[in-house]
This record gives structure tokens, sequence and C-alpha cells, in this order.
């Protein structure tokens, strides 16, 4: 299938086992390259319980993830950003992906999409999705992803609100990069 991007789910650091193992069996059924379990700096997870994850998320990669990666990694939706950084990566002649993370808020309407992110302590103050993320309406943030993809972002990881119907919140960041996505920037490169 057409994807305009890579997907990666950065799971909650405050979940317990078996939330973290249904997001990550959810992200690998639905096509995500990996999921990331957030670490503080020095910390580590117990084998068995990676193992578990990694299992659950096959045949999606399973990364820990301390936060202190910078190079090939913006953290806000800003395609300015995304565009130094490309140039940076190629300068470098380094191989890596460019990777966009960032929160993420879309809801059927604007205002779901603002309950969602008004719900999630995590979106307080410089990790507000409205400021820093992807954030509206499904045809807002598909605007939003066809922008950070013609700035040469190649893998989107995102926080995702903590909420019940987290399959259909995954569900709906998987449709911000197959199907029409992809055929709308190539219609748009074209025309």
């Amino acid at each position: 299938m057409d994807q305009l991007l890579d997907l990666a789910v950065m799971l909650r650091s405050d979940a317990d086992a078996a939330e973290r193992e249904l997001v990550a069996r959810l992200a690998g059924r639905l096509g995500f390259l990996a999921v990331h379990v957030p670490m503080a700096p020095g910390s580590s997870l117990d084998s068995e319980e990676f193992e578990r994850l990694a299992a659950a998320a096959d045949p999606a990669m399973v990364v820990i993830d301390d936060g202190s990666a910078n190079v090939g990694i913006v953290r806000v939706n800003d395609p300015q950003l995304v565009r130094a950084a490309r140039t940076e990566l190629d300068s470098l002649e380094d191989a890596r992906p460019l990777i966009v993370a960032v929160p993420l808020s879309i809801g059927r309407t604007f205002n779901e999409a603002t309950a969602r992110a008004e719900r999630d302590p995590r979106f307080a103050g410089d990790r507000d999705p409205r400021l820093v993320g992807i954030f509206g309406t499904f045809e807002q943030a598909q605007e939003q992803v066809l922008e950070l993809a013609r700035a040469g972002a190649e893998v989107l990881l995102v926080t995702v609100p903590h909420e019940d119907d987290i399959a259909d919140v995954l569900a709906q960041v998987r449709a911000l990069v197959v199907g029409a996505t992809p055929a709308l920037l190539r219609a748009q490169s074209n025309g």
C-alpha cells in the first residue's frame, strides 16, 4: 500500500503493562514501523517486559527512547525546521531517517480534537499539540502531515492522547499516511 511516511507511536510512561501491550499490538497490526518506550536516561526495561512488548508489536520494532537523540529528530511540527534538518542530514551523508516526533490530537471535529488534547496532562505547556504538534480535524491534520512530508520528513513519531478508543485514534493516525494522502501529495506535485 502506498504510504506517505512511516509511523511510530510513543507509549505512555505511566501506562500499565496491559495497556502498553495493547497499544503495541494495535500499532503492529496497523502497520506502524515502531513502538517507542519512553525511559528516563540511564534506566532500562526488564527483558521480560521488553520481550512481551516485542511479541505484541510484531512486526513493528520496539525502541527504547530516552529522548536524548537529537540528530535527525525534529520535535515540533515546523516544516522549516524539518527542511533544515533534512539539509543537515543530507550534508552529513547521514542515512538515518528524518523523524518528526510530536504530540497529536485529531478528531472528527475541532472540538473533539480540543477535548482529547485537554484531557491528557502530557499535552500541557510546551507539549500542547495545538502549539507544537499535529492538531485539528482529520483534514487539517492531513494537510500538516503533507507539509511535513514535502519538507523531507520520513517518519512520524506521535504521542497520542490517552483515550478509551485508542484503536480508533491509531487508525486515524494510520489513515493520515495511507490511502488518499499519498495521492494528494502526488497530485499537488504534478499540478
